[in-house]
Parts: structure tokens; C-alpha cells; sequence
């Protein structure tokens, strides 16, 4: 799975309409947002095995250890190359604090709620705790 050419644009595309939509157990988490934002930028869904498999917290656990591998970071290993957070590219797969979403640059986006407003959230670069990310790679 690589970026299309115009991935930033159908990046921007997919993050839009997403911007005020609440939080919901395997719609719209942290990790259907992740998936969601590589598929547009790809045209491929890194998860389609989760998909309609969990709607609670407990859910996506089971749902981790029954077809992911164990846990996200684990399931995130397997499907994309880890790199040091330091180095993560606008695109790429972001984990902070266990919140998963998409570098923004000195940002990540994520699934979240900021005072009374719910829906996607910018986390500085700065705040980012144990982070760990992953590439989206580009094409060849």
C-alpha cells in the first residue's frame, strides 16, 4: 500500500467532513479515524478484518487479540514500518498517550474532545507522550 500522487489532497478530503463527528466505538475511534485516513490517502483499508467486529471498548480488545496481534501497537507492527517519532511525516501513523491519528507536521490529528467540543483534536508535537509511529509509505 503506497500514497497516491494526490494523497494530500484526498487526505484533506477525508479529514473535512470528519472535523465536529463524536466519537464512536468502530466507526469513528481512534483507529478506524487512522485507517480511514490511509485508505484515502492509498486507496487501500489497512483493517478491513476489524470492520463491524467491535462497538465497545472490550470489543476492540477482543477484537485485537482475536484477529489483530494481541494489541494496536503489535497490530500496527504487522502492517506498516515503525520509525522513530521523531521522524514521522505529515501522513504518517501517529500513537501518543495510546490515542492513535495521522502527523499533521508539529501536530498530530486525532479522534478526540477539546473542552466541550468533540471531534478531531491537534495534539503539538511538544505534548506527544511514549510516542510511536508508523509510515505510509509513498509510491515508488
Amino acid at each position: 500500500m503506497y500514497r497516491k500522487p494526490d494523497w494530500e489532497t484526498r487526505l484533506a478530503a477525508y479529514l473535512d467532513p470528519l472535523r465536529l463527528r463524536a466519537f464512536v466505538w468502530g466507526q469513528h475511534d481512534c483507529c478506524t479515524f487512522a485507517a480511514g485516513a490511509v485508505e484515502a490517502m492509498t486507496g487501500v483499508d489497512p483493517i478491513p478484518e476489524f470492520r463491524g467486529r467491535y462497538s465497545t471498548a472490550r470489543g476492540s480488545v477482543r477484537a485485537l487479540r482475536s484477529v489483530g496481534r494481541g494489541d494496536l501497537a503489535s497490530t500496527l507492527d504487522a502492517k506498516f514500518e515503525a520509525v522513530d517519532a521523531s521522524l514521522a511525516q505529515r501522513g504518517d501513523i501517529v500513537m501518543s498517550s495510546g490515542l492513535l491519528g495521522v502527523c499533521f507536521g508539529a501536530f498530530l490529528i486525532a479522534v478526540g474532545r477539546d473542552g466541550e467540543r468533540e471531534g478531531l483534536i491537534r495534539i503539538d508535537r511538544a505534548a506527544w507522550d511514549a510516542p510511536r509511529a508508523w509510515r505510509v509509505r509513498y509510491g515508488v
